[in-house]
């Protein structure tokens, strides 16, 4: 075969097979600038994660000392177990006093509905150190317990992957190791009081949950006049003052006392327990002392309120120390 014959066939076969190889070419040509798209990609950073079970999700560098990783994962079990046998009593038992009176009542009842919400039926469990915590001289190891379906007993038909969760928190005690459930991380009695000639305010104590602080503030109105101490008329009538910041109550509050009146109210306020900020005082920044008071609501005319408020006898703030 000669050249002239070879470039012949050559050229035939493109001519017969023009569709394919143009194909083939694109497909080609996809493919290369695919590689070189995912060559030239930045790499997206990824969650840094722990594989350690006692070392703090929060903080890395922290961690839950040797001498407590086991007893602290006995204890969890012996809870666990407890719990999926319906021997709420026992794991009841096993919770600080503390955590019992201020957390569920010293009423086994409730606890165990708590328990039977994120345990309806027997449960598998995991366990993370999520954060460490100072408190006083103590150091507390909040755990993050996760909860779900032993598959191997409930089998894989029509089932979904769902955890419910809750915190556990353990400390070292006089007694021994003391664990808290239901998010409750450690009660602080507080007894400060502020008062004037109208009125005395005394904030007793308060109970930390990992999300939230309750604080039981006695009110004792000491005059014959009706004392308001918050109604939503104002702003930020009751606020927990933090080092650079001030939070409102999670609920509306409605703190109105008749002449001589006394009551005791449990105030919740947003906080973490491992944010680092330290709580330093209750403010209620709009007290007023009034002859008359009609309420406030869609019921009251607006110009009735404001003028009961131009005419208070007395307006002022009151600040009570709440820092540990």
């Amino acid at each position: 075969m000669n050249f002239t014959e070879l470039r012949l066939k050559v050229r035939h076969f493109f001519r017969k097979n023009k569709k394919i190889i143009l194909i083939v070419f694109i497909i080609w040509i996809a493919i290369f600038s695919v590689n070189m798209m995912l060559k030239n990609r930045k790499s997206e950073p990824q969650a840094t994660t722990t594989a350690d079970i006692h070392t703090s999700v929060i903080d890395s560098t922290a961690s839950t000392p040797s001498s407590l990783q086991k007893p602290i994962e006995d204890l969890i079990e012996e809870y666990v177990g407890y719990c999926n046998e319906g021997n709420y009593q026992k794991a009841f038992n096993m919770l600080s006093e503390e955590c019992r009176k201020y957390e569920f009542h010293d009423d086994v009842t409730e606890f165990m509905d708590h328990v039977l919400i994120r345990m309806p039926t027997p449960k598998k469990y995991s366990i993370q150190d999520y954060s460490n915590v100072k408190y006083g001289n103590k150091r507390l190891y909040i755990y993050e317990i996760k909860y779900t379906d032993d598959l191997l007993a409930t089998g894989l038909t029509n089932s979904t992957y769902a955890y419910t969760s809750e915190m556990l928190t353990f400390y070292n005690s006089d007694d021994g190791l003391e664990m808290g459930a239901g998010n409750f991380i450690y009660y602080s009695d507080i007894k400060n009081i502020s008062e004037n000639e109208y009125l005395k305010i005394d904030v007793t104590h308060k109970v930390v949950n990992y999300s939230i602080e309750t604080y039981e503030v006695k009110f004792t109105n000491r005059s014959n006049y009706t004392v308001v101490v918050a109604d939503g008329e104002e702003a930020n009538e009751s606020i927990l003052v933090l080092p650079n910041e001030v939070r409102n109550p999670s609920d509306i509050m409605n703190i109105v006392l008749a002449p001589n009146e006394e009551r005791t109210l449990q105030i919740v306020y947003p906080k973490f327990a491992d944010d680092g900020d330290i709580s330093q005082s209750l403010v209620f920044s709009s007290v007023r002392v009034m002859e008359n008071y009609s309420g406030v609501g869609d019921e009251v005319p607006e110009e009735t309120i404001q003028s009961e408020i131009d005419n208070a006898i007395a307006k002022f703030s009151m600040e009570v120390s709440v820092a540990e």
